[in-house]
């Protein structure tokens, strides 16, 4: 096989496992009656691109995924009831700001706002985190948020190529189904990778 078919094979290769591991995450998602599954699908769509950025590309795609899903099934809910009822207080609390007659009140947008930056920025972490350590909810959120403030050169490709991905997937809607949620992750777990690893590295 010359270099050019070689090529082009790995790349039908990953794009077909992207485009597997993401029905994988559509189908659990919708398997757990969506608002149960989403969290677990997540946390196995993870488990396994980290898998493959680490270089570990022969690993069976479905037995991890149904494995991660199970075991993590109630953990990754239990992360994701507090990531959403943190999400629904901050947006509450901008209805309740937006609706406020007394002009003062007004000035509460700044510290919202960055409240809200800090919120969306950890979150970008809080899957890579999960797969990546067995800790506790409490130690997840705490490691995305300090990996967050102490990475601003990752936590910002992150927020500019995630958001590229995201306009292309507007452009391009009919690649949503099959590629949305694993070339995220994939992208998150790039580029997190070397920060977990000298983490793991000091720990160890």
């Amino acid at each position: 096989m010359n270099g050019w078919m070689k090529g082009l094979y790995g790349f039908t290769e990953w794009v077909t496992r992207l485009a597997y591991v993401n029905f994988l995450w559509v189908f659990f998602t919708l398997a757990g009656l969506g608002l149960f599954g989403f969290f677990p699908a997540t946390v196995a769509m993870f488990a396994v691109v980290r898998k493959w950025v680490r270089k570990e590309t022969d690993v069976p795609v479905f037995p991890l995924f149904w494995k991660t899903y199970k075991a993590d099934f109630l953990k990754s809910n239990r992360l994701g009831l507090i990531i959403s009822f943190a999400g629904f207080v901050l947006y509450f609390n901008f209805t309740v700001i937006d609706a406020a007659v007394v002009p003062a009140f007004k000035w509460l947008y700044i510290p919202y706002v960055m409240i809200t930056v800090i919120y969306i920025l950890t979150l970008l972490y809080i899957f890579p985190v999960f797969v990546h350590f067995n800790m506790k909810i409490k130690e997840v959120v705490k490691n995305a948020f300090v990996l967050m403030a102490v990475s601003p050169l990752v936590t910002c490709s992150m927020v500019v190529l995630t958001g590229a991905l995201c306009f292309l997937f507007l452009q391009f809607p009919g690649v949503i189904p099959f590629f949305s949620g694993s070339l995220i992750a994939i992208l998150l777990m790039l580029l997190s990778n070397n920060l977990l690893q000298k983490i793991s590295a000091a720990e160890g």
